[in-house]
């Protein structure tokens, strides 16, 4: 038989193993990378719901309310942060948000993204063409594109 004390002291290390990795998990979702929304300063306004974005990346919407055409820019899906936006907009994989723009564009619904191997790539397209948008894993670094706030935050 277990002793009284012994069994105390099994029952304070799981209640501490159980502490130690809920305070693992809610460390390792901390650290989760957030995005950035950029725009063109035409077209793009300043702010966006994510419900709107979502929209906007699922090819639901084609214009600003300005009247300037949506443009899309994709870090490609075979990238890190291509496989995060894939999961976070989409809720797919990369694979499948190919598959899905090529549906949309096959049916002449909507333009497909235009896609660059380089944030350094996208930042220039975006800031070269007017209603253009992108979602990065950072801040921009050009001056020449604006950061979207979503739901009110720099990131999400």
């Amino acid at each position: 038989m277990i002793s009284k004390d012994t069994y105390s002291r099994q029952i304070i290390r799981c209640i501490y193993l159980i502490c130690l990795f809920v305070v693992v998990c809610l460390n390792a979702r901390s650290q989760e990378t957030t995005l950035t929304v950029i725009g063109n300063q035409k077209g793009v306004p300043s702010q966006i719901k994510l419900s709107d974005l979502k929209s906007i990346f699922k090819a639901e919407r084609q214009r600003w309310e300005d009247g300037t055409k949506v443009s899309i820019a994709m870090i490609k899906s075979t990238t890190p942060v291509g496989q995060l936006v894939s999961r976070r907009i989409y809720s797919k994989t990369g694979d499948e948000v190919r598959g899905f723009w090529a549906g949309i564009s096959f049916a002449g619904k909507f333009e497909s993204p235009v896609t660059f191997n380089t944030i350094s790539e996208v930042e220039s397209y975006v800031a070269q063409t007017a209603g253009a948008i992108a979602i990065l894993d950072k801040a921009p670094e050009s001056q020449d594109v604006k950061t979207i706030l979503v739901d009110g935050k720099k990131s999400f």
